[in-house]
């Protein structure tokens, strides 16, 4: 913890509940762990980085069991998820061993699973990691992907729901 952190007991709080009134995108990353084979966890915590090479951002809790999958692995895939899948955002949030089991998904490339049904999926080769906090920053250059006509999937005040 950083000196300032220490002397504002009341900073982490406040923190929550300010990103917790920011709606947010939800999105599923999958990955393929080096020791386990396919991951996968839900974000809101994901943007857009650079269009030059075409690059997104993700923030990777390091308690999650798919951090090293993120982390280390070449490729991942981000979904976009859209307003009818909610229930994937909490399967993918929970501690559930066999997550593709319970959601529909097929094989990919790199050894990738899709979910299917999302609004966008971007195939992204890590091309950055760094470590912040309890959290991993990686950079993916999207090298594929495809976009659906549908309604995005939004985390607002701790809560799915559809486009408002």
């Amino acid at each position: 913890m950083t000196p300032e952190a220490a002397d504002a007991p009341h900073a982490l709080e406040v923190f929550k509940e300010a990103m917790a009134s920011l709606a947010s995108g939800v999105a599923v990353v999958t990955g393929v762990d080096p020791d386990s084979g396919p991951c996968g966890m839900t974000v809101t915590s994901i943007a857009s980085y650079s269009a030059k090479p075409p690059s997104v951002i993700v923030c990777v809790d390091e308690s999650t069991r798919s951090y090293r999958g993120m982390t280390e692995g070449e490729y991942f895939a981000v979904h976009l998820l859209c307003e009818d899948q909610p229930d994937v955002a909490r399967l993918f949030a929970s501690k559930v061993d066999d997550k593709f089991e319970q959601c529909e998904s097929v094989a990919g490339p790199h050894g990738l699973q899709l979910i299917v049904g999302s609004l966008a999926t971007l195939i992204c080769r890590r091309s950055f990691v760094t470590k912040h906090g309890d959290h991993a920053i990686v950079i993916g250059t999207v090298v594929d992907g495809s976009v659906e006509d549908r309604q995005p999937l939004v985390y607002w005040r701790r809560e799915f729901s559809g486009r408002r």
